[in-house]
């Protein structure tokens, strides 16, 4: 299947079949499914950015985090293929068979045919891969770009070691390749920038390092390393924005333990699976590194050997220095794609093709020869136990709910058909926008909220809304930690409007708010303790009939008689004639912004609640009763007019 001294040598035709099936497999993979899962708020962005002019496109990368290089090609991608979930998807698919492509090459020169199969395999399959490749963001492509940059610094080396001494122009063209794969990565992801410090420095343990020095590979190096970094000088002005944002979730505690997983299974295998993934690659990066050392003294192509090294140090280095900067994050996972390629091409590393082969077998020793088989069972083995996981990993990925994207896809289609013709839309994160109305194409007006406002900013917001006269708003939040940390919009929403009812998509919540006249004093006054802490002083309601279908507003006014100790929440249930409960709602007071564990003797308290009525409640006269419950479930004695009346 190939010899490692000799990676010019043709590949058994049993090598190419198996690695055509590889391939197959990887696009199918990426394929299947591929627009099942609504596009997410990032992949939002993308759709929509790659609608704009060339120009508004590197301006509006500009004005976000990432460099515009995937967007550009993503343009003209979208002008062949259309702007659909699928079409938009399917570059990044092909990047991801692609990658699994550019590993086989790899494998091939660090050992032959076998190494060439299994990486290709192991690409394929791998979760990470799969989950990147099936999303409209630059991921896959910069899984892509660390495989290419690899393979063509492997190639200016190779040119190196038979064309030393020849004139530089010689080896000008795998210098431009080179060149062009690292241009490509910086513009595609900064976390590229991680490949390029480990293979520069595998580059320096195990070109520069050989005796005697081999000074002259230095310079076609530097110079493919310069123009590509000279292509990038108009753009690192931007990653400076970097330094100027410090993410709310880092958890470093975490990292050595969450990366590793997704290194081997993805993001899509439950805690409680895999159990034996760190042991069994611990032990496989063993081997490779065994492999390795045997192949540094001198048994094996020294070329062979740095793809093996730049492999291993450049599928490992950005765990490790994530770890070690205290940096981690779950959101930054997506950043070891660029460690996909080289890990697949580390771990197959000890099937290589052992150059003392056949002279093992023409000596006719067997006791070589079935070292050099047991030496690939021992690594075939943790390798196939490797499979059950990514496959499960990858039956979450495609079915189960709880990894799925964010639907705003089916929260578009809900919200359009549940608003009237005069309601709204709020999104309280700007960056929602471009999802929701990706999906959302009706007549109602959607509002994306302020970014990180103050509370003035938040109230005058809110308060050139109210003078539109929605009646009903319905509000997307998503990112409070990020967007609006201090929750000061929805806090405003609490005091203004009454949310009836509130749903979870994935990581969004979806509140339906009646928006209009709320009262802060009582309509209807009352002489209500519940115990011995609360008073309710009365209620408001600002009308007395409703049709099926709206949100009855109520306004309930405490007084604290003394501050509770402990947090309950409030009910209000709508009962039919006959006693039977027809609606409800049930909430810590104010939104849960204040709950009763904060409350101060003496102090009044205005709480607003917005009970959404049935479709196919029938014509009659219901009854409202309220009241509060501790978070234990015990609800509070009711005494009022001086008599006890239950809960």
């Amino acid at each position: 299947m190939g010899v490692t001294g000799n990676h010019k040598a043709r590949m058994h035709p049993r090598t190419w079949v198996l690695l055509v099936i590889a391939l197959l497999l990887a696009a199918a993979l990426r394929f299947y499914r591929l627009d099942a899962q609504s596009f997410w708020h990032d992949e939002g962005n993308t759709a929509r950015l790659v609608e704009r002019s060339l120009r508004l496109i590197v301006e509006g990368a500009a004005g976000d985090i990432h460099p515009p290089g995937y967007y550009l090609l993503l343009r003209g991608w979208w002008l062949l293929a259309g702007s659909s979930e699928f079409a938009l998807r399917s570059f990044s698919a092909l990047c991801g068979v692609l990658t699994s492509a550019v590993a086989a090459a790899l494998g091939r020169r660090a050992g032959g045919g076998y190494p060439a199969v299994g990486a290709a395999f192991l690409v394929a399959l791998h979760p990470l891969a799969v989950y990147y490749s099936q999303e409209a963001r630059m991921y896959a492509l910069l899984g892509l770009a660390s495989a290419l940059t690899l393979w063509a610094a492997v190639r200016l080396l190779d040119a190196w070691t038979w064309q030393d001494g020849k004139p530089f122009w010689t080896f000008l063209p795998r210098v431009l390749l080179l060149a062009l794969c690292i241009s490509l990565g910086l513009y595609t992801q900064y976390a590229y920038g991680l490949t390029l410090l480990g293979l520069n420095l595998t580059f320096a343990l195990t070109v520069l390092l050989r005796k005697p020095r081999p000074w002259a590979a230095l310079l076609p190096w530097s110079a493919a390393h310069a123009l590509g970094g000279a292509t990038f000088l108009p753009w690192a002005a931007n990653i400076l924005k970097l330094t100027r944002w410090r993410p709310p979730d880092l958890n470093t505690g975490e990292a050595l333990v969450d990366m590793p997983r997704t290194l081997l299974a993805g993001i899509t295998l439950p805690a409680e699976e895999g159990d034996l993934l760190i042991p069994v690659a611990a032990l496989l990066i063993l081997l490779s590194l065994l492999h390795l050392i045997r192949t540094h003294e001198g048994r094996g192509s020294w070329l062979a050997g740095f793809v093996g090294w730049a492999a291993l140090a450049t599928a490992l280095l950005p765990t490790l220095l994530i770890a070690a900067l205290n940096v981690y994050r779950p959101a930054y996972l997506k950043f070891l794609m660029v460690s996909v390629a080289p890990l697949a091409v580390a771990l197959v590393l000890p099937l290589a093709d052992d150059p003392t082969r056949r002279a093992c077998c023409a000596s006719a020793s067997r006791l070589r020869a079935a070292g050099l088989i047991l030496s690939r069972v021992v690594t075939l083995l943790p390798l196939l136990a490797l499979l059950p996981v990514q496959v499960s990993a990858l039956g979450h990925l495609y079915f189960d709910p709880a990894y799925a994207r964010d639907d705003y896809r089916g929260l578009a289609a809900a919200v359009a058909a549940q608003a009237g013709p005069d309601d709204g839309i709020l999104l309280n994160a700007p960056n929602q926008w471009e999802v929701f109305t990706y999906y959302y194409k009706g007549p109602l007006p959607v509002y994306p909220a302020p970014y990180h406002p103050t509370a003035e900013e938040a109230d005058t917001w809110l308060a050139t809304l109210a003078e539109i006269g929605h009646p009903h708003l319905f509000v997307l939040y998503w990112g409070d930690n990020e967007s609006d940390p201090e929750r000061y919009l929805e806090r405003g929403l609490a005091e203004r409007a009454y949310k009836a009812d509130e749903t979870w998509s994935g990581d969004i919540r979806v509140a339906h708010y009646r928006v209009g006249e709320a009262p802060r004093v009582p309509t209807t006054v009352l002489t209500a303790t519940l115990g011995d802490q609360i008073a309710l002083e009365g209620y408001a309601l600002t009308q007395t009939t409703f049709a099926p279908g709206e949100i009855l507003p109520v306004t309930l006014l405490w007084r604290v008689e003394r501050s509770p100790e402990a947090r309950c929440k409030v009910f209000v249930h709508l009962m039919d004639a006959a006693g039977q409960l027809q609606a409800q709602t049930d909430r810590e007071p104010v939104g849960g912004f204040r709950p009763t564990d904060s409350w101060q003797a003496g102090e009044p308290i205005v709480d607003r609640y917005g009970v959404m009525l049935p479709a196919g409640l029938a014509p009659g006269t219901y009854t409202l009763k309220a009241g509060m419950y501790t978070l234990a479930g015990e609800r509070l004695p009711v005494v009022q007019d001086g008599v006890p009346s239950g809960d």
